[in-house]
């Protein structure tokens, strides 16, 4: 990624936002707080009719009264990075830090000012050190989007990582920082499978590599095939049997197809005993066939593993559910929505439940959920599908959900 296309954020960034408050005056103002105050009035209202020439001459006014005023030092150095004019605003900027190291803010845009002058050592430093006391979200986000850069350029992906995900929690729908959360990860991601066909292009871990590729692509009968040629060269490789038993049951739910999925959730298991989505694979194999007591064994299983599972919640509520225990099922099911609120399986399955209550409001709610939800997954995969791939998300679903 090169320094100058991989974050490109806006570089105007809002006065009203960033517009720094009037803290105290200094000593050389101490004799025209009243004046000082007027000319900082002014600023304001100037700047709030969007003239910044005249909040400009204001805040030097300002200045020409208290050389040390640090507020008035700040807002000239906003209004300069809001222009464009980054030697100016770096200038304003460090004046105002050199006066007020805690000023976070002001030490946040000078790292920014020297990202954009090529003062990437010196910028660096300075958004670390301010980035976590940072309050205003758009101002975290966009110092925290040039460190994620700086580190990545500097080789430092997991700092990059722990800044992205700050970033995350903070805004979980800006789709700027998803975005580079992806071009970060698909990076690395990118950067480990050429090590891997460089050291060894035949190795069990590239074949398991390239299966997944094709699973993306839709193209399963490839990627079953390079599943085994990877679990030839290594029977106990990571991830592999699991892998293959979802791939096997995706392409097809014959019967023989069925009994070959389940050989390889159980060579999973045996491998790691206490994985509870492997259980839940063997689940929907013993609900595929008609199993139902042995598949709530698994789910049941499942849940002791990890009680957060909304998978194991959703398949225990399907069971009990069949088999006419429906109190039993709507609690599983309504963990599972509050688990994860937009399973559509979860909410088809429990308007199923409410009908069978009696409870056709709550019923229809839920139907009206499940077929939104749908719209929105029908969305999803259809972007995916110019890419010629599947989403990440794509699953298994249950036969007897309508697609």
């Amino acid at each position: 990624m090169g320094r100058n296309s991989l974050l490109k954020r806006c570089a105007m960034l809002s006065f009203s936002l960033l517009v720094f408050s009037v803290i105290s005056s200094s000593q050389n103002g101490e004799g025209k707080p009243q004046e000082i105050r007027l000319h900082f009035d002014r600023a304001q209202e100037a700047l709030a009719a969007n003239r910044p020439d005249v909040a400009v001459n204001e805040f030097r006014a300002v200045l020409a009264l208290d050389p040390n005023n640090v507020e008035a030092r700040a807002n000239l150095g906003v209004i300069a990075f809001a222009q464009g004019d980054f030697a100016k605003a770096d200038e304003n900027f460090r004046q105002a830090v050199k006066l007020q190291p805690s000023l976070w803010k002001a030490q946040a845009l000078l790292g920014m000012c020297e990202k954009r002058l090529g003062k990437f050592g010196s910028a660096q430093t300075l958004l670390e050190k301010s980035f976590p006391h940072l309050q205003d979200p758009k101002l975290r986000t966009q110092a925290g989007m040039d460190l994620v850069e700086l580190d990545y350029q500097n080789g430092d992906a997991a700092r990059s990582v722990e800044v992205l995900r700050a970033l995350e929690q903070l805004n979980p729908a800006d789709v700027d920082v998803l975005y580079v959360a992806y071009r970060i990860f698909s990076g690395l991601a990118a950067h480990a499978q050429d090590d891997i066909a460089l050291i060894n292009p035949d190795s069990a871990r590239m074949h398991q590599i390239m299966a997944q590729h094709l699973v993306n692509e839709g193209d399963l009968p490839g990627a079953i095939a390079q599943y085994r040629k990877a679990l030839e060269l290594d029977r106990s490789l990571s991830g592999a049997h699991f892998e293959l038993g979802e791939a096997i049951l995706q392409n097809s739910k014959s019967n023989p197809d069925i009994e070959q999925s389940q050989k390889e959730f159980e060579a999973a298991l045996a491998l790691n005993p206490d994985d509870s989505k492997v259980e839940c694979w063997l689940g929907k194999i013993y609900v595929l066939k008609q199993d139902l007591k042995t598949a709530l064994e698994h789910y049941s299983r499942a849940l002791a593993l990890d009680p957060n599972d909304v998978d194991a919640h959703i398949g225990v509520g399907k069971v009990l559910m069949a088999s006419g225990e429906t109190e039993g099922a709507l609690g599983h099911l309504l963990e599972a929505i509050q688990r994860d609120p937009l399973n559509e399986v979860a909410h088809f399955r429990l308007s199923a439940v409410y009908r069978q209550l009696g409870r056709t409001s709550d019923a229809s709610r839920e139907l009206a959920t499940f077929n939104e939800v749908q719209k929105q997954k029908k969305r999803i995969i259809a972007s995916y599908q110019q890419m010629h791939e599947l989403p990440a998300s794509s699953q298994v679903m249950d036969p007897d959900i309508p697609q």
